[in-house]
């Protein structure tokens, strides 16, 4: 296991510092020419990754266990649950209006806010280490107070529970929105579809919360560009031939 562990901060390591020239290399694991190192390795799978160790690696900071004998966590928790079923049944009495369930779930992140702060937490948007409130992107919510905590919102279906489905997502960032070592919790509804004056609306149906302390995650590599890049001015030199088509405004080919 500590052979496994060393693996994934010297592989995270050398793939930020490849991928991201700004990000502070002396902070991470030694590698040996990083951005070799980091392709190379693009060609393993790399699974069951413990999330501990990945926002260690990719923040600096480290996701806290759950104790069942702090009174401060165990209040935290009360709070959360309380909030967690008020926000629920609020959502449930005004539904989420949207025509798919990926947009109702965006629509229920207003209503756990208000429910946290209700209850008394300090709960708001999460700020990265350059200051700026940030809402994309994990985690979702940050509780501030003893214990720090960052709380991820999911909404999910009964019938793909059990399913092999990717749902949650991180990717690091020379700016993360994880600045404390903290509780890492996670408050997931289940939706059912249902009507609200003729609309679609989903409402939530059961809620769980879960802590992240022993997530395992799989990483998935991903080469992109952008529209700038493949058809705008950063692609000019690319560019072998072009042409409008006839009808559809004319002109003739380049």
């Amino acid at each position: 296991m500590a052979g496994h562990r060393r693996w994934i901060f010297q592989f995270l390591a050398a793939l930020l510092v490849a991928c991201w020239p700004g990000f502070p290399a002396s902070s991470l694991a030694e590698t040996n020419s990083p951005s070799v190192a980091a392709l190379a390795e693009l060609t393993k799978p790399a699974k069951k990754i413990p999330f501990k160790d990945v926002i260690l690696a990719t923040t600096q900071h480290r996701i806290l266990d759950f104790d069942t004998n702090n009174a401060g966590h165990v209040e935290l928790r009360r709070k959360i649950l309380q909030a967690a079923a008020l926000a629920s049944e609020r959502a449930s009495a005004k539904g989420l209006s949207a025509a798919r369930a990926n947009e109702a779930g965006n629509h229920m992140e207003p209503f756990v806010k208000a429910a946290l702060q209700e209850v008394g937490l300090r709960a708001g948007t999460p700020r990265t280490t350059a200051g700026a409130a940030q809402t994309t992107g994990y985690p979702d919510i940050e509780i501030e107070g003893q214990p720090p905590c960052y709380l991820e919102l999911k909404t999910y279906n009964a019938t793909t529970a059990n399913t092999t489905q990717r749902t949650f997502y991180y990717s690091p960032s020379t700016q993360p929105k994880v600045t404390h070592d903290a509780l890492h919790l996670l408050l997931a509804y289940q939706l059912e579809k249902t009507t609200r004056n003729g609309k679609p609306a989903f409402v939530p149906v059961h809620w769980k919360l879960l802590t992240l302390q022993d997530l395992t995650v799989d990483l998935k590599f991903e080469f992109n560009q952008s529209n700038r890049g493949l058809y705008g001015a950063d692609a000019a030199k690319a560019v072998m031939a072009e042409g409008a088509v006839e009808g559809a405004g004319g002109g003739k080919e380049k």
